[in-house]
């Protein structure tokens, strides 16, 4: 299933519950999937990237690139600059990963890591 960008958004509402300790991570995939129709696995993902990329920390699974996009502009408007650089900091390390893995290279993500870096 193709993660659609209402999707995304109804998903960063509540991934940040989950950063910001107002529901667990168990609670907060349910209601990640009642919400959106999102299937378990992409849930699970979305929480792990978006809890990655408030850390600054590599992650190993990947988003469509509009994901990541709205996911690095929403992190800098709604927590500012500092986690705004943890996220492209982990989106980069994922870059990186990815690299290693022989199936290519993700330069779509890194024009946008490139445009958005300052």
């Amino acid at each position: 299933m193709k993660i659609t960008m209402e999707m995304s958004k109804g998903a960063y509402e509540i991934a940040k519950k989950v950063y910001l300790g107002q529901m667990t991570r168990g609670d907060g995939k349910i209601e990640i999937n009642r919400v959106t129709d999102m299937n378990e696995g992409s849930v699970q993902a979305f929480i792990t990237i978006f809890l990655a990329m408030m850390n600054g920390e590599v992650y190993k699974r990947a988003f469509n690139n509009d994901t990541n996009k709205f996911l690095l502009e929403s992190i800098r408007q709604d927590f500012g600059e500092d986690f705004y650089k943890n996220a492209l900091n982990a989106v980069q390390k994922h870059i990186d990963y990815y690299s290693t893995l022989g199936k290519g290279n993700l330069s779509g993500l890194q024009k946008i890591v490139n445009q958005m870096s300052y």
